[in-house]
């Protein structure tokens, strides 16, 4: 019988909000609601009790990489972000040759079957140089449905989300084509009007790309994306909290418009994450 363990004092974090001097009981990797008269007591008080985070935005970590790297490397950097809380990942892929990208598709679909990641995250190449962030410039370009259906392929089904940039030619077509075949079409790297990301929204687009980076900013005359993303009930908004890539300020806007229910905290991490300063190539 898997030994069972009453963690007491926290502050818990459930659905409905926190509770203070919690009481959670744990048999084995199980919650359950009893405890036997001899189970281990944890005192976590001070500390808080939280379920385990899931990232549906990440590159890698521990100097590893999803994109390059060999199964060990993806891995490890899952490992790492274990360490740190994160129970469920979704690998993200950044912007490489079409067919780099399918055949490291089928190593991360492979992962993907065995439960060490959520599935597959394309963030490129179908976005806009304008907004290229630290993608490869030379390897950028359009949607084309073919091209984006030969990396859903890739997957065998384990593709969750791929990132465009809705406005480009064929990217409305594309995100039709995601839709079909049960992938979230992420708008993102985008250079978009406001009313092309409505446009987006309209065919099927669920998602922003890390909402503020990589897009034109929020302008009283021309709102571009944020506004068309922020105000629709049926995108979630993806927000890097990280101190860096968000002023404060922008984050309590999007937070407290969006509301809990529609914003999707991320990392964005890349290899570096969690293994040190030094110089690392994305």
């Amino acid at each position: 019988m898997a030994p069972t363990k009453v963690l007491t004092g926290a502050r818990v974090v459930l659905p409905t909000g926190t509770v203070d001097d919690g009481r959670v009981i744990v048999e084995g990797t199980r919650i359950t609601d009893t405890a036997p008269g001899d189970a281990e007591t944890v005192d976590l008080s001070g500390h808080w009790l939280v379920p385990g985070f899931v990232d549906i935005h990440n590159h890698g970590g521990g100097g590893a990489s999803f994109t390059g790297g060999t199964p060990e490397d993806v891995l490890k950097a899952v490992r790492t972000h274990r360490e740190h809380g994160t129970t469920t990942v979704v690998a993200s892929a950044v912007t490489g040759d079409l067919d780099f990208l399918a055949r490291h598709a089928g190593m991360l679909a492979e992962l993907a079957q065995q439960g060490d990641i959520a599935g597959i995250h394309f963030e490129g190449p179908f976005i806009s140089p304008c907004r290229k962030g630290a993608h490869d410039e030379e390897l950028l370009r359009d949607p084309d449905p073919a091209e984006v259906r030969k990396l859903i392929d890739a997957a065998h089904g384990h593709a969750v989300m791929m990132t465009l940039a809705t406005e480009l030619p064929g990217g409305l077509d594309s995100v039709r084509l995601l839709v079909e075949h049960g992938v979230i079409a992420a708008v993102g790297h985008t250079d978009a009007t406001y009313e092309q990301t409505v446009a987006a929204i309209d065919a099927g687009a669920t998602v922003a790309t890390h909402l503020f980076n990589a897009m034109p900013v929020l302008g009283h005359r021309a709102p571009g994306p944020i506004a068309a993303l922020l105000q629709d009930q049926r995108v979630t908004v993806e927000l890097i909290n990280d101190g860096t890539h968000l002023h404060p300020a922008a984050l309590q806007l999007a937070f407290r418009h969006a509301g809990a229910d529609r914003v999707a905290f991320i990392t964005d991490a890349m290899d570096a994450a969690g293994f040190g300063d030094g110089r690392y190539m994305l």
